[in-house]
Protein backbone atom coordinates (compact mmCIF):
# COMPACT_ATOMS: atom_id res chain seq x y z
CA UNK A 1 0.00 0.00 0.00
CA UNK A 2 1.39 3.43 -0.64
CA UNK A 3 1.79 5.42 1.98
CA UNK A 4 -0.56 8.20 0.48
CA UNK A 5 -3.48 5.85 1.05
CA UNK A 6 -2.21 4.64 4.13
CA UNK A 7 -1.85 7.42 5.80
CA UNK A 8 -5.61 8.97 4.52
CA UNK A 9 -7.15 5.37 5.76
CA UNK A 10 -9.11 7.06 8.16
CA UNK A 11 -10.97 9.93 6.20
CA UNK A 12 -11.23 8.05 3.30
CA UNK A 13 -13.14 5.32 5.49
CA UNK A 14 -15.73 8.44 6.66
CA UNK A 15 -15.55 9.88 2.96
CA UNK A 16 -16.72 6.18 1.88
CA UNK A 17 -19.64 5.63 4.45
CA UNK A 18 -20.39 9.30 3.09
CA UNK A 19 -20.79 8.44 0.00
CA UNK A 20 -22.64 5.08 0.90
CA UNK A 21 -24.99 6.32 3.28
CA UNK A 22 -28.00 7.54 0.86
CA UNK A 23 -28.74 3.64 0.09
CA UNK A 24 -28.43 2.34 3.79
CA UNK A 25 -32.27 1.45 3.99
CA UNK A 26 -31.56 -0.48 0.56
CA UNK A 27 -28.57 -2.11 1.69
CA UNK A 28 -29.98 -3.00 4.73
CA UNK A 29 -33.07 -4.65 2.63
CA UNK A 30 -30.47 -6.64 0.78
CA UNK A 31 -28.45 -8.21 3.18
CA UNK A 32 -30.99 -8.42 6.67
CA UNK A 33 -28.07 -6.56 7.92
CA UNK A 34 -27.77 -2.88 9.93
CA UNK A 35 -26.09 -0.71 7.52
CA UNK A 36 -22.96 -0.21 9.60
CA UNK A 37 -22.06 -3.79 9.71
CA UNK A 38 -22.19 -3.91 5.95
CA UNK A 39 -20.50 -0.97 5.78
CA UNK A 40 -17.58 -2.25 7.64
CA UNK A 41 -17.26 -5.70 5.89
CA UNK A 42 -17.02 -2.58 2.68
CA UNK A 43 -14.38 -1.06 4.44
CA UNK A 44 -12.88 -4.44 4.78
CA UNK A 45 -13.34 -5.47 1.14
CA UNK A 46 -12.00 -1.85 0.17
CA UNK A 47 -9.08 -1.92 2.57
CA UNK A 48 -7.61 -4.96 1.17
CA UNK A 49 -8.57 -4.99 -2.42
CA UNK A 50 -8.37 -1.41 -3.42
CA UNK A 51 -6.14 0.99 -1.05
CA UNK A 52 -3.78 -2.28 -0.87
CA UNK A 53 -3.35 -1.49 -4.63
CA UNK A 54 -3.89 1.91 -6.14
CA UNK A 55 -1.66 3.50 -7.94
CA UNK A 56 -0.60 7.00 -6.60
CA UNK A 57 -2.02 9.36 -9.41
CA UNK A 58 -1.03 12.75 -7.47
CA UNK A 59 -2.85 12.50 -4.23
CA UNK A 60 -4.43 15.80 -2.66
CA UNK A 61 -2.71 17.82 -5.91
CA UNK A 62 -4.85 16.53 -7.82
CA UNK A 63 -8.72 15.81 -8.13
CA UNK A 64 -8.80 12.58 -9.91
CA UNK A 65 -7.43 11.01 -6.68
CA UNK A 66 -10.95 11.56 -5.22
CA UNK A 67 -12.55 10.23 -8.79
CA UNK A 68 -10.45 6.87 -7.87
CA UNK A 69 -10.95 6.82 -4.76
CA UNK A 70 -14.77 7.23 -4.50
CA UNK A 71 -15.51 5.73 -7.40
CA UNK A 72 -13.93 1.99 -6.03
CA UNK A 73 -16.22 2.23 -2.77
CA UNK A 74 -19.40 1.54 -5.10
CA UNK A 75 -16.91 -1.48 -6.70
CA UNK A 76 -16.29 -2.72 -2.85
CA UNK A 77 -20.07 -2.51 -1.88
CA UNK A 78 -20.81 -4.18 -5.04
CA UNK A 79 -18.48 -7.09 -4.34
CA UNK A 80 -19.80 -7.31 -0.71
CA UNK A 81 -23.42 -7.27 -1.99
CA UNK A 82 -22.66 -10.01 -4.13
CA UNK A 83 -21.82 -12.10 -0.95
CA UNK A 84 -25.78 -11.60 -0.24
CA UNK A 85 -27.30 -12.74 -4.04
CA UNK A 86 -27.43 -9.62 -5.38
CA UNK A 87 -27.10 -9.09 -9.12
CA UNK A 88 -24.79 -6.38 -11.14
CA UNK A 89 -28.09 -4.63 -12.50
CA UNK A 90 -29.16 -3.69 -8.97
CA UNK A 91 -25.76 -2.80 -8.06
CA UNK A 92 -25.73 -0.33 -10.85
CA UNK A 93 -28.95 0.85 -9.73
CA UNK A 94 -27.66 1.60 -5.99
CA UNK A 95 -24.85 3.09 -7.69
CA UNK A 96 -26.78 5.72 -9.50
CA UNK A 97 -29.46 5.80 -6.77
CA UNK A 98 -26.30 6.71 -4.07
CA UNK A 99 -25.27 9.35 -6.49
CA UNK A 100 -28.38 10.78 -7.29
CA UNK A 101 -29.01 11.34 -3.29
CA UNK A 102 -25.55 12.65 -2.68
CA UNK A 103 -26.07 15.59 -5.41
CA UNK A 104 -29.64 16.26 -4.53
CA UNK A 105 -27.88 17.34 -1.45
CA UNK A 106 -25.45 19.80 -2.89
CA UNK A 107 -26.30 23.62 -1.74
CA UNK A 108 -28.31 25.24 -3.44
CA UNK A 109 -25.45 27.80 -4.19
CA UNK A 110 -23.17 25.58 -5.52
CA UNK A 111 -25.82 24.27 -7.68
CA UNK A 112 -26.63 27.74 -9.17
CA UNK A 113 -22.65 28.56 -9.48
CA UNK A 114 -21.96 25.49 -11.09
CA UNK A 115 -25.33 25.67 -13.54
CA UNK A 116 -24.15 29.47 -14.60
CA UNK A 117 -20.53 28.02 -15.69
CA UNK A 118 -21.43 25.34 -17.43
CA UNK A 119 -23.61 27.74 -19.92
CA UNK A 120 -20.47 29.79 -20.93
CA UNK A 121 -18.59 27.86 -23.26
CA UNK A 122 -16.09 30.26 -23.39
CA UNK A 123 -15.42 29.81 -19.11
CA UNK A 124 -15.32 26.01 -19.63
CA UNK A 125 -12.67 26.27 -22.17
CA UNK A 126 -10.50 28.26 -19.86
CA UNK A 127 -10.99 26.30 -16.50
CA UNK A 128 -10.55 22.98 -18.55
CA UNK A 129 -7.05 24.14 -20.51
CA UNK A 130 -6.46 24.97 -17.38
CA UNK A 131 -6.90 21.62 -16.08
CA UNK A 132 -5.41 20.09 -19.25
CA UNK A 133 -2.27 21.83 -18.49
CA UNK A 134 -2.21 20.52 -14.78
CA UNK A 135 -3.09 17.04 -15.45
CA UNK A 136 -0.29 17.12 -17.60
CA UNK A 137 2.29 18.29 -15.30
CA UNK A 138 0.77 15.87 -12.87
CA UNK A 139 0.59 12.77 -15.45
CA UNK A 140 4.93 13.32 -16.09
CA UNK A 141 5.48 12.77 -12.65
CA UNK A 142 3.01 10.12 -11.82
CA UNK A 143 2.27 8.33 -15.08
CA UNK A 144 -0.88 6.67 -15.41
CA UNK A 145 -2.33 9.74 -13.91
CA UNK A 146 -5.49 11.29 -15.36
CA UNK A 147 -4.64 13.51 -19.10
CA UNK A 148 -7.61 15.15 -21.01
CA UNK A 149 -7.87 17.38 -23.83
CA UNK A 150 -10.22 20.63 -24.28
CA UNK A 151 -11.40 20.24 -27.74
CA UNK A 152 -11.47 23.76 -29.47
CA UNK A 153 -13.72 24.26 -31.52
CA UNK A 154 -16.03 21.45 -30.09
CA UNK A 155 -17.02 18.45 -31.87
CA UNK A 156 -19.65 19.56 -34.09
CA UNK A 157 -23.13 20.22 -33.20
CA UNK A 158 -21.86 20.55 -29.50
CA UNK A 159 -20.86 24.00 -27.56
CA UNK A 160 -18.24 22.63 -25.56
CA UNK A 161 -16.64 19.21 -25.43
CA UNK A 162 -13.24 17.30 -23.93
CA UNK A 163 -11.54 14.10 -23.55
CA UNK A 164 -10.44 11.90 -21.33
CA UNK A 165 -6.85 10.42 -22.70
CA UNK A 166 -5.76 8.42 -20.17
CA UNK A 167 -8.23 6.95 -17.24
CA UNK A 168 -6.97 5.53 -13.75
CA UNK A 169 -10.38 3.86 -13.10
CA UNK A 170 -10.78 1.94 -16.51
CA UNK A 171 -7.10 1.01 -15.68
CA UNK A 172 -7.94 -0.46 -12.51
CA UNK A 173 -10.58 -2.40 -13.75
CA UNK A 174 -8.92 -4.31 -16.39
CA UNK A 175 -6.14 -5.24 -14.02
CA UNK A 176 -7.93 -6.58 -11.22
CA UNK A 177 -11.14 -7.69 -12.94
CA UNK A 178 -13.47 -4.93 -12.61
CA UNK A 179 -14.78 -4.42 -15.91
CA UNK A 180 -18.57 -5.17 -15.42
CA UNK A 181 -18.56 -2.06 -13.08
CA UNK A 182 -17.34 -0.08 -15.56
CA UNK A 183 -20.16 1.18 -17.38
CA UNK A 184 -22.64 1.91 -14.56
CA UNK A 185 -19.05 4.13 -13.06
CA UNK A 186 -19.51 5.78 -16.57
CA UNK A 187 -23.13 5.95 -16.23
CA UNK A 188 -22.43 8.33 -12.96
CA UNK A 189 -21.42 11.15 -14.96
CA UNK A 190 -24.46 11.76 -16.36
CA UNK A 191 -25.71 11.87 -12.86
CA UNK A 192 -24.11 14.81 -11.73
CA UNK A 193 -24.52 16.67 -15.12
CA UNK A 194 -27.93 15.69 -15.42
CA UNK A 195 -28.01 16.95 -11.44
CA UNK A 196 -27.05 20.51 -12.86
CA UNK A 197 -29.71 20.68 -15.57
CA UNK A 198 -26.78 20.39 -18.17
CA UNK A 199 -27.60 18.19 -21.48
CA UNK A 200 -23.91 15.21 -21.49
CA UNK A 201 -23.68 13.34 -24.10
CA UNK A 202 -20.86 10.61 -25.14
CA UNK A 203 -19.76 7.87 -27.61
CA UNK A 204 -16.74 6.63 -26.48
CA UNK A 205 -14.78 5.55 -23.15
CA UNK A 206 -11.49 4.48 -22.66
CA UNK A 207 -12.64 1.31 -21.63
CA UNK A 208 -15.38 -0.19 -24.24
CA UNK A 209 -13.58 1.86 -26.98
CA UNK A 210 -9.57 1.86 -25.69
CA UNK A 211 -9.21 5.42 -26.87
CA UNK A 212 -10.25 7.89 -25.03
CA UNK A 213 -13.62 8.97 -23.14
CA UNK A 214 -15.82 12.16 -24.62
CA UNK A 215 -17.83 14.77 -22.41
CA UNK A 216 -19.48 16.89 -24.82
CA UNK A 217 -21.95 19.44 -24.07
CA UNK A 218 -25.23 20.55 -26.51
CA UNK A 219 -27.16 23.56 -24.72
CA UNK A 220 -30.27 23.91 -24.77
CA UNK A 221 -30.93 19.57 -25.13
CA UNK A 222 -32.41 17.67 -22.14
CA UNK A 223 -30.51 16.20 -19.81
CA UNK A 224 -30.64 12.39 -20.48
CA UNK A 225 -32.17 10.13 -17.77
CA UNK A 226 -29.27 8.47 -16.13
CA UNK A 227 -31.88 5.39 -14.88
CA UNK A 228 -31.94 3.12 -16.72
CA UNK A 229 -28.38 3.60 -17.83
CA UNK A 230 -27.35 5.66 -20.45
CA UNK A 231 -25.74 2.81 -21.91
CA UNK A 232 -28.69 0.58 -22.07
CA UNK A 233 -31.43 3.24 -23.82
CA UNK A 234 -30.62 1.84 -27.06
CA UNK A 235 -29.71 6.03 -27.89
CA UNK A 236 -26.21 5.47 -29.28
CA UNK A 237 -24.60 7.07 -25.98
CA UNK A 238 -22.44 5.28 -23.37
Amino acid sequence: MHEYYRKNAPKLKKSMIALLRPVAPEVELHTGKEFAAVSEEIWRHYEKNMLAVFPYIGGDTVSGTKNLTGAYCFVSMGEVLKRYGVGMEEIGRLMTLAYERKMGRMPGFVGSLLRKACKSPGLLNRVFMKKDAKNAANAAKNPGSFETKTVIPPEKGYDFSYHNLVCPLSEFAKAHGYGAYMPYLCNLDYVMFGSLGVPLFREHTCFEDGDYCDFKIRLGAKPLDAWPPVFAQGKGYK
